[in-house]
């Protein structure tokens, strides 16, 4: 039986583990991250359990007692000054509500033996009622051209494009 719940401090290690995964389509030649970029990331994770404008959903196989998907998101504002470069201020604004806030999708992982299965979807409807929670219109989802199968995905549920 598979069940969905809001992630917690017990998922850290796991939420950490897929981050680092690299299972999507970019491939990276990264060398092995050094001991503080290491301890950099694993809080950053650690943020999604802890702060209360980011979060994650995990689904787990209760008959194997494990998680097999998850999903992390943050509410990001586009009008914020980052300290990295974003892609959000090359965005239309008047696609944003009139606060800047939307929902950004950080990661979204389904372990390969379940995929095709309605998790992703699932998922993402999840995190559409969260977004109504925090009185955000609008989910921000980064996905490759490669990607066809979230590609794929994202038009069912009536997510739109746009290519910058």
């Amino acid at each position: 039986m598979l069940n969905m719940r809001n992630a917690n401090m017990s998922d850290y290690k796991f939420l950490v583990h897929i981050d680092l995964k690299n299972d999507g389509y970019t491939v990276t030649n990264q060398a092995e991250m050094t001991e503080r970029e290491n301890e950099e990331h694993n809080k950053k994770i650690q943020r999604y359990l802890t702060d209360p404008d980011k979060g994650a959903f995990i689904i787990e196989d209760s008959v194997y007692n494990k998680p097999i998907a998850m999903l992390m998101y943050s509410v990001a504002n586009r009008d914020s000054m980052y300290p990295w470069k974003t892609i959000f201020n090359e965005i239309d604004r008047k696609l944003f509500q009139s606060d800047g806030r939307f929902i950004q999708i950080f990661q979204l992982w389904v372990h390969p033996n379940y995929r095709r299965r309605g998790l992703a979807t699932k998922l993402k409807l999840k995190l559409e009622e969260e977004a109504l929670y925090h009185h955000v219109d609008l989910i921000y989802t980064h996905t490759e051209l490669t990607n066809s199968h979230v590609i794929e995905l994202n038009i069912k549920i009536g997510y739109v494009a746009h290519q910058s």
